[in-house]
């Protein structure tokens, strides 16, 4: 197998122990994490040994029922590998090249935009603006397809010139979900659950937001028009230029993040899955999907490989080297140890979901809270999980 994969039966084996039996002292610092940081969650890991599933705090606000281990959350932006593997399954088709301008698939954009690339879009260096911004909710809130959200990126151009540098997007990921739909000739929801979900043995996951779901509960007040909703800073995008790990990035124009409200739902965690995020999910159906990827199940193992070949840089933190970013999934070394996945994160979401092939090892942490609620606790876990640290005491 590839670079990445690699140790991918490993993976796979390590999953199916995290159903047989738990890691007792693992598992015990993870529920003692979960405690001091007040966590509200779901975490889950598989890897040699036996794995184990912890869940803590509640569906919605305070009173409400208690989190389960099977509870849906919004994925945020890590809906971004599926799109990922969507396109992959194209190109291993034919049916599209990653070097194809977009507007060759999909009619209706600015010259410029219409000759940035498919790659280019899958590896955030197409220069496009992102769409994800407070004065577009209520469209987002009234879109029921893709398609509605189209005018959102009318007149769009390049603020620089394509794959020159990483530039996170969602827009482009939302033009990439349309051209699936276009040369699939398949809703993007029907796609995802006949390519990806039904082959991963994904049961619980999907677009629409389930009735029974962990709720995205925010203390963030209502943005201010220009500021971004996008994913926080994680092991995958690093932390701001001189923001400690873990802070929120300024908005554009160096606006301050507004002081924290009152805990409430948040609207942004309620909207529609789309190819550019939010879909719903389980820990277990993500640690179903990376099995599916290692084994080969959704994409030869050659594409696989392609898919999870570095690409482009990710500017790290000051006196850090770069990250790097494959096609839609993000690369790091944690101490040694390479990892593959990605973040999410809008108020009231907050995921984390990395692989370690080499060490035959997956961790999950699904949050119903804001960042970094679930980048917290992975920082304090794992170096228990990846190097068998001894579990961190709590505050005083």
């Amino acid at each position: 197998m590839g670079k990445y994969l690699s140790a991918a039966a490993g993976l796979i084996m390590a999953s199916a122990a995290a159903a047989q039996g738990p890691a007792p002292d693992l598992h015990a610092c993870a529920a003692q994490l979960a405690k001091a940081g007040d966590f509200s969650g779901v975490i889950a890991i598989a890897r040699p040994g036996g794995g184990f599933t912890h869940s803590a705090g509640v569906m919605a606000g305070p009173g409400s029922a208690p989190i389960t281990a099977d509870a849906r959350f919004n994925l945020g932006s890590a809906t971004k590998m599926f799109t990922a593997v969507a396109v992959v399954q194209l190109v291993e088709a034919g049916k599209i090249g990653f070097d194809d301008p977009i507007g060759r698939h999909l009619p209706g954009l600015t010259p410029e935009a219409a000759a940035v690339t498919v790659r280019q879009l899958l590896t955030h260096s197409s220069g496009l603006p992102d769409f994800f911004r407070p004065e577009n909710l209520p469209a987002m809130q009234k879109a029921q397809r893709l398609a509605d959200l189209l005018p959102l990126l009318a007149g769009t151009r390049p603020g620089f010139a394509p794959g020159s540098r990483f530039e996170y997007s969602n827009s482009g990921f939302l033009l990439l979900g349309l051209m699936i739909e276009r040369v699939s000739g398949q809703d993007y929801g029907r796609y995802l659950a006949d390519h990806v979900f039904a082959p991963a043995g994904m049961t619980g996951s999907g677009l629409q937001p389930p009735p029974q779901r962990a709720v995205g509960m925010t203390t963030m007040p209502e943005m201010p028009a220009g500021m971004m909703i996008g994913p926080p800073p994680g092991p995958m995008m690093g932390p701001p230029p001189g923001r400690p790990p873990g802070a929120m990035g300024p908005p554009p124009g160096g606006m301050m993040m507004p002081p924290p409200g009152p805990l409430r739902p948040a609207a942004e965690a309620a909207l529609m899955g789309t190819s550019a995020g939010g879909s719903f999910s389980t820990a277990a159906d993500m640690q179903r999907f990376f099995d599916a990827f290692a084994a080969g199940k959704l994409t030869s193992a050659a594409m696989r490989d392609q898919l999870l070949a570095r690409q482009i840089d990710v500017p790290g933190p000051p006196g850090q080297p770069p990250r790097g970013h494959a096609l839609g999934i993000g690369l790091g070394d944690y101490r040694g140890h390479r990892w593959f996945g990605h973040n999410g994160g809008t108020p009231g979401v907050n995921v984390e979901t990395m692989a370690f092939p080499d060490d035959q090892t997956s961790v999950v942490v699904l949050a119903n809270r804001d960042p970094p609620s679930a980048l917290a606790l992975l920082r304090s876990l794992l170096p228990v999980v990846i190097g068998g640290a001894p579990c961190p005491a709590p505050p005083a």
